[in-house]
């Protein structure tokens, strides 16, 4: 059975990369997000930057096949989904905020943080990088 979402006040301050806000019934939804992060102690550019695939963004994620089928009842009193307020500071990297009824919902995030930092005080010198892990 369908319904219909009615939200009275949504009070949001950020949402990013790949996140969605969903009021009403949807089919599927989908979130994704790959991210990669570099720190530095000091601003240094080189020009192929993120064109170096990392085992984080490629590895396959294992699934969990549940085979255990629950009977369920349910009984919608009402065909509205009412919601009177929300107030939601960020939602950020592949989350989902969604008032309504949906068959399906994937979130993946993948994300690689590097921080180099100088040997020493000066800008010039060699940087270490940490391992992919």
């Amino acid at each position: 059975m369908k319904r219909l979402s009615v939200v009275q006040l949504l009070n949001s301050k950020t949402f990013l990369l790949s996140s969605v806000l969903q009021i009403g019934d949807s089919r599927e939804i989908n979130a994704r997000s790959n991210v990669l992060a570099v720190q530095r102690q000091y601003e240094l550019f080189y020009g192929s930057e993120g064109e170096v695939t990392f085992p984080v963004f490629t590895k396959p994620i294992p699934t969990l096949d549940v085979p255990v089928s629950v009977q369920t009842y349910r009984l919608h009193e009402s065909p509205v989904i009412s919601v009177r307020s929300i107030y939601l500071i960020a939602a950020s990297t592949a989350s989902v905020v969604h008032i309504g009824s949906t068959s399906t919902v994937k979130g993946e995030t993948r994300i690689k943080h590097i921080r180099q930092l100088a040997e020493s005080t000066s800008p010039q010198a060699s940087t270490r990088m940490t391992k992919d892990g």
